[in-house]
C-alpha cells in the first residue's frame, strides 16, 4: 500500500436547497414547491397545493356562480401572499373581479398575535428591537382564511402587482384573435419579473396566472363549423403555449372553461389532456337535484377528473371518490359526499324479529336460552 491516502466514494449527502418564496412551501412527498389555491380543502385534493409550473383546469358550473368563487379564492390568496398576478377575462371586467375578492380574516388573528408579542417583549428585553409583523398581511403563511360576506380592502388590492387583460388593447382582434396577445403579455411578465427557469437570477417571487371563462363565445370561433374542421387549432395552440410558459417559469395557472357550452365533447377532452389537474363543478342550481332531499346539505358535486404525477410515479391518492361542495355563510368547503340513510330515525318496522328478543322463540317453536355460550 502506498502512503497516498485514497478518497472514499461515499460522500456525505448535502441538504437540498429549497427556494424560499413567500406564500410557498415544499411538498412533503417530493420537495416540489407548492402554492395554495386559497381553499385548504382543494389543496388537500391536489396533494397539498398547486405545484409551481402546473396548470389547473376548472370546468365551470352552468351559471358560473361557484366557479367564480374558486377563481376569487385563488386571486385573494395571491394578494395576501404578495405574488405577481395576471388576470384575463372577456366575459367580465377583470377590474370587477379584483374589486370583489373576499375579505381576509387574518387581520384579527394578527392583531392578537401582535398584542401577545408586545406582552412577551416586556419580559424578554433583548427582543425589544425586533420588528413586529404588520397586521393584515402575513406573506409567510402558506394559506390564508377569507370571509365571503365581505370584500377585500381596495387599498390592499391596489398594492398587488397585478396585470389585467380584457382584450381592449388588441387592435386587430378579428384577424389575430385574443389568444396570441395574451400569450405575449404573459411571456413579457415572466421576463420582467425574472421568473424564467433559464434565468440565473435568484427567485424571490412567483406569478399566478388566471384566465376566466376561456373558450367562451367572446373569445373566438370555437363554436363554428370552420374551426371544428381545423380541430380547434387556435385554442389548442394557445393551451400548448400557455403550458410551456408556465412549465418553464416560476408560475402557476388556473383556467376556467364553460365546457357545458361545447357542442362537441372532443374539445373538452383535448383541453383535459393538455392540463395537469382537471376538476369539474356540477351545481344543483336549476336541476332536479336541488329539490332532492338526499342533497339538501350540499350545493353541488365536485368531480376530480385528472390529477398530475409531478416528480413522482403516481398522482396523489384520494381516500374517497365522491366529493361535493357547499357554500356556508362565510366560506366554501369541499367535503366527502355523505348520503342520508334510506330509513329515517322515526321509521318503525311493521314486524319485529322474534329471534332478536331475549328468550324469543326459534324457528321450530323452541324457546332460546337467554345466555348463549359459543
Amino acid at each position: 500500500m502506498s502512503g497516498v491516502g485514497t478518497v472514499s466514494s461515499f460522500q456525505k449527502r448535502g441538504k437540498t436547497r429549497v427556494v424560499s418564496i413567500p406564500g410557498a412551501r415544499p411538498s412533503v412527498h417530493n420537495s416540489q414547491l407548492l402554492l395554495s389555491s386559497g381553499m385548504p380543502s382543494l389543496d388537500h385534493l391536489l396533494g397539498g397545493g398547486l405545484p409551481v409550473g402546473s396548470l389547473l383546469l376548472l370546468e365551470q358550473d352552468r351559471h358560473d356562480v361557484y366557479s367564480k368563487l374558486f377563481l376569487k379564492y385563488y386571486l385573494a390568496e395571491g394578494v395576501m401572499s404578495g405574488h405577481m398576478m395576471t388576470l384575463a377575462s372577456l366575459d367580465e371586467a377583470p377590474q370587477a373581479l379584483m374589486a370583489s375578492l373576499p375579505a381576509s380574516t387574518d387581520r384579527e388573528v394578527d392583531d392578537d398575535a401582535t398584542a401577545a408579542m408586545d406582552t412577551q417583549m416586556t419580559i424578554a428585553w433583548r427582543y425589544q428591537n425586533q420588528s413586529t409583523p404588520q397586521p393584515g398581511f402575513s406573506s409567510s403563511r402558506f394559506s390564508h382564511s377569507f370571509d365571503l360576506t365581505g370584500t377585500m380592502e381596495a387599498e390592499q388590492v391596489s398594492k398587488a402587482d397585478t396585470c389585467l387583460f380584457d382584450g381592449s388593447e388588441v387592435e386587430s382582434a378579428e384577424t389575430t384573435g385574443y389568444y396570441w396577445p395574451l400569450l405575449q403579455q404573459i411571456e413579457r411578465r415572466i421576463g420582467e419579473g425574472g421568473l424564467s427557469t433559464a434565468s440565473n437570477k435568484a427567485k424571490t417571487n412567483v406569478m399566478r396566472v388566471a384566465v376566466h371563462s376561456l373558450a367562451s363565445p367572446l373569445w373566438g370561433w370555437e363554436f363554428s363549423g370552420h374551426e371544428k374542421d381545423h380541430q380547434w387549432h387556435r385554442l389548442t395552440t394557445f393551451f400548448y403555449g400557455l403550458r410551456a410558459l408556465v412549465r418553464s417559469s416560476f408560475s402557476v395557472c388556473l383556467v376556467t372553461v364553460p365546457s357545458h357550452l361545447f357542442q362537441d365533447a372532443a374539445l373538452a377532452l383535448r383541453l383535459q389532456s393538455l392540463a395537469d389537474y382537471v376538476v369539474r363543478l356540477e351545481s344543483f342550481q336549476g336541476s332536479d337535484k336541488e329539490t332532492n332531499p338526499a342533497f339538501k346539505d350540499y350545493h353541488g358535486l365536485f368531480h376530480v377528473v385528472k390529477l398530475a404525477a409531478i416528480n413522482s410515479l403516481v398522482p396523489p391518492l384520494l381516500d374517497a371518490t365522491d366529493w361535493c361542495f357547499k357554500l356556508r355563510r362565510r366560506r366554501m368547503v369541499i367535503e366527502r359526499l355523505h348520503l342520508p340513510p334510506e330509513l329515517s330515525e322515526t321509521a318503525n318496522r311493521s314486524q319485529e324479529d322474534p329471534v332478536s328478543k331475549p328468550g324469543g322463540m326459534g324457528c321450530m317453536g323452541e324457546r332460546l336460552p337467554r345466555n348463549l355460550d359459543f
